[in-house]
């Protein structure tokens, strides 16, 4: 019988009608009174789930049989004379102690007679969805891992029906066309499509194509497109089939001059239809003969690039982007002087160049459009109140070549990007040479040089209330042959940019589990916990390749913790709550690293199966000063994630007056230079030594001391 046959009946008010009708339900069910939210009656099922007898449920208040935050707040309301319902999924014990997600529902039952607003009592249904709920998370994961395939592709993918309707695509398409995150969130095809045509050298040219394409629902065949930042696309049209007929087209782009110094190939026309101006290749063009003249004659010049905020820009005008472009063109065409050079680079990136002016009046053109665009919007230029960013590159400072001032000046931009608002920067000069430390890092991921150019070096980690060491964080180091051993500020970013950062994280796992076996052959049981970065957490696999790890090393999970960044949790989020679930149900401990360096919300905490957070170490030097919002919000986040079950470590201690308030706040443990620098094996194992004593020798050491291994 359904609950609401059971309502009905109920309705007439007959007590004994009520419990047959309980009785008679398959799944556990139980009445509640109105007045004092006790049980009044259950049938067996219910308590077969509770491992006693229906008699023994009989009186017993109703928030503690089903001991959640939810039921909790609905049963207090019914004692306050609130009526009420409640309909939702939860996750309950068993009696046997295991753990089910159920389905939840509690309707009240109306009565002639009862006092409390006719409501005479309340039924409790509950069904077990382990089954669904098990299903759900299996296809989940299988959605999660798709998704997580199609984003490991190196090639942009669209996937459209046959009228062109865009069905999805994935990040890297999202990149090679520069579309802003607006564009992804409001799938609006119409302004994708407009967008991805401004930015081709030919808009026309390229609909033309895309009007062919859509007349032949089986056109296979492949192309190029040529786009205005110098990219060039081969693109691939196939049919999508399904069940014996097409269904929809799938296009796939590959970037085939990735090595571009930054002007187009070939012997085209340097021109932007849209706006008229050069495009990259005339811009080249133009600095080459202009840094000609300045060789013979010593004139300055400056180059600034210039990007508006695309986000924004999507957003202006949700029926004709073009429009939106063209009044955006002329606002920045009124900022600039008529002597300057302006060009569009792809997207709504454009370039200026300063003739017969160096870094300063580059500076003082900057600071002019800056400020323009910081007016209300709907002032008198179309680039009022659209964020802006700038960067700043002057010859012969920044390079002697339109390529090096190029490079150098969008290099700058993202500087100024980063930086948030309307801003720029001027080109850092006497920056290292990116491009030859990636191939020599690449070299040694890729030839099996990995244990000759990287290093792991040790941080202990200090129990708050013994003073003794717990645990110990494995730093990872980069010996560059040119420029000796590198922190990872300095090499992570290259790494993560060239694909590469999956495998440094498979390489510490391995050689932190060996040199952990090796430990605890010596007596030590430290844990091992490894900084997981946002590549592998969108890998699909990962949590099989850390269970093949611990196989092979025959390390159990249990001893093994694993440290996301909020950043890397946020950059799919349901990617990662499938990886990080897979890992959980391992055994691995999952802890939440930089905790407080973002916006962390408590929803964050709950979705994740966390066991323990690593506060910021920004929030940790607030706190030693003892005041001001990073104070309080340290404070709050401890409070938070304790209530919540989890432990509280800080990082980044340096002085006393920082331990002593993390102290009274609750953290369980610090780690800093207040007590050690990082250190080598052998010094580690020395400092371990000293501790445990001469008399009482490596194995005794506590069992419970941890091993970190990380990549910060």
């Amino acid at each position: 019988m359904s609950g609401a046959d059971a309502g009905i009946a109920w309705m007439t008010g007959q007590a004994s009608a009520r419990a047959e009708l309980v009785d008679s339900l398959e799944d556990p069910a139980w009445l509640v009174d109105a007045g004092d939210a006790s049980v009044l009656h259950a049938n067996a099922a219910a308590a077969a789930w509770f491992g006693g007898t229906p008699e023994s449920l009989l009186g017993r208040p109703a928030a503690n049989l089903l001991p959640t935050l939810e039921d909790a707040a609905f049963w207090a309301d019914v004692r306050g004379g609130a009526p009420g319902a409640l309909d939702s999924d939860t996750d309950l014990a068993r009696a046997d102690g295991s753990m089910a997600r159920v389905h939840r529902r509690v309707v009240p039952i109306g009565d002639l007679g009862a006092g409390r607003h006719g409501v005479a009592c309340y039924l409790v249904l509950l069904r077990d969805r382990s089954g669904e709920h098990r299903a759900e998370q299996e296809r989940d994961g299988l959605l999660a891992e798709l998704r997580a395939t199609l984003e490991a592709t190196a090639d942009g993918i669209l996937v459209t029906d046959l009228k062109g309707r865009i069905q999805a695509f994935n990040r890297r398409f999202a990149t090679l066309w520069a579309l802003p995150e607006s564009a992804l969130a409001e799938r609006d095809d119409a302004a994708v499509y407009r967008w991805m045509a401004q930015q081709t050298l030919a808009p026309v040219t390229y609909q033309v194509r895309l009007d062919d394409i859509a007349a032949h629902a089986l056109l296979s065949s492949v192309d190029t497109v040529h786009l205005l930042d110098g990219a060039q696309l081969e693109r691939h049209i196939q049919p999508q089939w399904s069940q014996g007929r097409p269904i929809g087209r799938v296009y796939s782009f590959r970037e085939i001059n990735p090595r571009r110094p930054g002007a187009p190939r070939g012997d085209r026309g340097h021109f932007d239809e849209i706006t008229g101006w050069p495009d990259r290749g005339g811009l080249v063009n133009a600095l080459d003969d202009a840094v000609g003249a300045a060789r013979r004659d010593g004139t300055p010049l400056a180059l600034l690039c210039i990007e508006f905020d695309r986000q924004q820009l999507f957003a202006l005008d949700g029926q004709s982007q073009v429009r939106s472009l063209g009044a955006l063109v002329e606002g920045l065409r009124a900022c600039i002087p008529a002597q300057h050079l302006l060009a569009r680079l792809g997207g709504a990136r454009f370039g200026v160049l300063v003739r017969q002016g160096g870094e300063a009046a580059a500076e003082g053109l900057a600071r002019r459009v800056v400020d323009l665009a910081r007016r209300p919007i709907g002032g008198p230029l179309a680039t009022a109140g659209l964020s802006v960013a700038i960067g700043i590159a002057a010859y012969p400072q920044a390079g002697l070549c339109a390529d090096d001032l190029i490079g150098h000046a969008e290099a700058a931009l993202e500087q100024a990007r980063h930086a948030g608002g309307s801003a720029w920067r001027v080109h850092a000069f006497g920056s290292p040479d990116d491009g030859p430390r990636l191939v020599r890092l690449q070299r040694s991921l890729r030839e099996g040089a990995a244990a000759q150019a990287l290093r792991l070096r040790y941080l202990p980690r200090v129990d708050m209330a013994s003073g003794q060491v717990q645990s110990v964080e494995a730093l990872l180091r980069w010996h560059d042959g040119e420029h000796g051993l590198l922190p990872p500020s300095q090499f992570l970013p290259l790494a993560e940019r060239a694909g590469l950062g999956a495998s440094l994280d498979d390489w510490a796992l391995e050689q932190a589990l060996r040199q952990a076996l090796r430990w605890r052959a010596a007596g030590f049981g430290w844990r091992l916990n490894l900084n997981v970065g946002a590549a592998s957490c969108l890998q699909p696999g990962y949590a099989r390749r850390v269970a093949a790890a611990l196989d092979a090393a025959g390390w159990p999970a249990a001893d093994l913790e694993l440290d996301f960044t909020e950043a890397a949790l946020q950059a799919d989020p349901e990617t990662a709550q499938a990886q990080v679930q897979a890992l959980h149900q391992l055994g691995v401990h999952i802890l939440l690293d930089d905790c407080g360096r973002g916006e962390t919300s408590l929803s964050l905490l709950r979705r994740f199966p966390f066991a323990a957070v690593k506060l910021d170490r920004e929030l940790v030097v607030a706190v030693g000063r003892g005041a001001g919002p990073d104070a309080g919000m340290a404070a709050a986040l401890t409070t938070a994630a304790r209530s919540l079950g989890l432990a509280v470590y800080a990082e980044g201690v340096e002085a006393e007056h920082q331990r002593v308030p993390l102290a009274a706040l609750g953290c369980a443990a610090w780690q800093g230079f207040l007590h050690s620098r990082p250190l080598d094996v052998a010094s580690l194992l020395v400092q371990a030594q000293r501790q445990v004593g001469p008399d009482t020798g490596a194995g005794r050491a506590n069992p419970g001391d941890r091993a970190m291994i990380s990549r910060r």
